[in-house]
């Protein structure tokens, strides 16, 4: 009984004593995909690629059609015809992939450029939020639960929304 009273009254001392800890949270994925900065670059990152984009499904187009003519004339062409034909159709298929594959590394860094240029603006923000409102604790990523009462993803985009 001794060692229960004992314990009351430490958690009595001990809360009586603590200061009030000021703690948010921030969603980066919803700060990030709300951040008009973010959806402009990354329209201005689509609509870039989207003429490269019509070229090569135009591409892709040219190459099906070159494919199902072959397929439907392999027995009208003789064996050299057939191959060198084949050949056109491979070399294209292998151009296509080529290029889809690059441009698709070009969109993929282009986006990684913008990521980071955001995360550091977020960053600043989230520190000069975090001085300016006395926050002791600033969280980010994942968490289980996360009462509005912490969530501060609205704040952080204001703040930079108008830096």
């Amino acid at each position: 009984m001794r060692v229960l009273t004992l314990f009351a009254l430490a958690t009595l001392v001990f809360s009586a004593s603590a200061e009030s800890f000021k703690i948010g949270y921030i969603d980066t994925e919803i700060v990030v995909s709300s951040l008009t900065q973010y959806q402009l670059e990354s329209a201005s990152i689509n609509q870039e690629f989207e003429l490269k984009k019509q070229e090569l499904l135009n591409l892709f187009h040219h190459i099906e059609l070159a494919r199902a003519k072959l397929n439907e004339n392999d027995k009208l062409l003789n064996n050299d015809t057939f191959d060198m034909e084949l050949a056109r159709v491979l070399k294209l298929e292998s151009s296509f992939k080529k290029e889809t594959a690059y441009w698709q590394e070009m969109i993929n860094q282009k986006k990684i450029d913008l990521l980071q240029r955001l995360e550091i603006v977020i960053n600043e923000a989230i520190k000069k939020f975090a001085v300016n409102e006395s926050y002791d604790l600033i969280l980010y990523e994942n968490a289980a639960y996360v009462s509005k009462k912490i969530n501060i993803n609205n704040k952080i985009i204001s703040l930079i929304e108008e830096m």
